[in-house]
């Protein structure tokens, strides 16, 4: 007996004036949506209304230039193909976005920003490390509607059908692949609510603490998942560029996480 997760209807939600609104695009909407919501609430507890208030207004800056960052990373490591195409470089609505560049161009934006408000960069991360990962779980679903971000062939208990135009060419004659979206998903959620577990019963936690959880988890979750997903882009030596990125931020997360713990002895109401 198998649990197998059949193809979506389609990928178009809707139209708005022949204009096609995709799931993908509407998924991402929300995850950015519960985003602000959560982290409002979370630098409200951590800080003060004020400054949740400030971040929510500042927030569209911050999400474009995370997507700025994040197709920027996508068509660096598919250059081989938009070199060729680069008018494809401006169409976000034809796919290809990296977490990963994301939350960089994230990162650097949040260094000048806790600067000029003077706060602490590091107690500002850990409230938005917790929020990151209910984010990327529910734009993983995006994935799931474009047919994209599976696994290798299986047949086992769970299993994603794949129709054949969506198949690499060396698996056409495979149906099932391993839903790689959903078990990221899955494992996003659970990081969340762990996280988010440290945040609300912990009040004197360490800061930069959570944020170095957050990186050591979410990168061996990427990791994990990277072995056995088939479109990554950009190898090299035959390794993902993806699984490189993660393995450089598990390593910082935790000699993050070690400093904090042993050197550090400043904790953050």
């Amino acid at each position: 007996m198998s649990l197998i997760i059949s193809q979506p209807i389609n990928s178009i939600a809707f139209h708005i004036f022949n204009y096609p609104v995709k799931y993908y695009g509407l998924l991402l909407t929300l995850a950015i949506f519960v985003g602000l919501v959560v982290s409002y609430f979370l630098l409200k507890k951590r800080f003060n209304i004020i400054l949740a208030q400030d971040f929510v207004d500042i927030s569209p800056f911050m999400i474009l230039i995370s997507l700025i960052g994040a197709r920027f990373f996508y068509v660096l490591g598919d250059w081989e193909f938009y070199s060729l195409y680069p008018r494809e470089i401006f169409f976000i609505n034809h796919g290809g976005l990296s977490i990963y560049g994301a939350i960089f161009s994230g990162i650097i934006f949040f260094i000048f920003y806790c600067k000029r408000r003077n706060i602490s960069f590091l107690s500002f991360c850990d409230c938005l490390a917790v929020v990151m990962p209910i984010c990327q779980s529910i734009g993983r679903w995006g994935n799931y509607f474009n047919q994209e971000a599976f696994g290798t062939p299986t047949e086992g208990f769970i299993k994603l059908y794949v129709d054949e135009i969506y198949r690499p060419l060396e698996y056409k004659n495979f149906q099932y692949f391993h839903p790689a979206f959903l078990y990221e998903g899955i494992l996003n959620l659970l990081l969340f609510l762990f996280l988010l577990f440290l945040f609300i019963k912990f009040k004197n936690i360490k800061k930069g603490l959570i944020f170095s959880l957050y990186l050591i988890f979410y990168a061996s979750i990427r990791l994990l998942i990277e072995n056995i997903r088939l479109d990554s882009v950009m190898n090299i030596y035959s390794i993902h560029v993806a699984s490189i990125i993660s393995i450089v931020i598990l390593l910082y997360g935790l000699i993050n996480l070690i400093y904090i713990y042993f050197f550090n002895k400043k904790t953050e109401r």
